[in-house]
């Protein structure tokens, strides 16, 4: 009788690992494909043509840390949070407000930075934050 709940369990866990995983991925290739359109729209623009973290290579790398870190810590709330998807988007808030304040603070101060270079890269954020939510979260399914 134990070794059946334990496999039941374990098949629960694969389950629901292999849903993490695949919309972990949804949500990095739905946010790389937003980001990448935003940073195309932003150098055809001239937006900051001098500024580093308006290119693909940081974006890219920046979007992907972001989305397993996103990934990563829907994955923890769903093995201890009563309300997984309620607290996520408690913690993606707080995450995106806290990305969003060197975007205002520091990139206007960069090389080849504004204000508006600023602004462009909180779109990033916010684009990203908001499909993570849609993705691992019900609101998704």
């Amino acid at each position: 009788m134990a070794s059946e709940s334990s496999r039941a369990e374990t098949g629960t866990t694969a389950r629901t690992a292999g849903r993490l995983v695949r919309a972990g991925a949804v949500a990095l290739a739905l946010s790389l494909a937003v980001n990448w359109a935003v940073t195309f729209g932003a150098i055809a623009a001239g937006v900051a043509p001098a500024l580093d973290a308006m290119s693909y290579e940081p974006v890219t790398f920046l979007t992907t840390v972001g989305v397993v870190g996103a990934t990563l810590t829907y994955g923890a709330l769903a093995r201890v949070a009563r309300n997984p998807d309620r607290a996520f988007a408690a913690v993606a808030a707080v995450v995106l407000l806290l990305s969003l304040i060197p975007d205002f603070t520091v990139v206007p101060s960069q090389p080849g930075g504004s204000l508006l270079a600023g602004a462009v890269l909180g779109v990033m954020h916010v684009t990203t934050a908001a499909i993570c939510v849609w993705a691992l979260t019900d609101v998704g399914r």
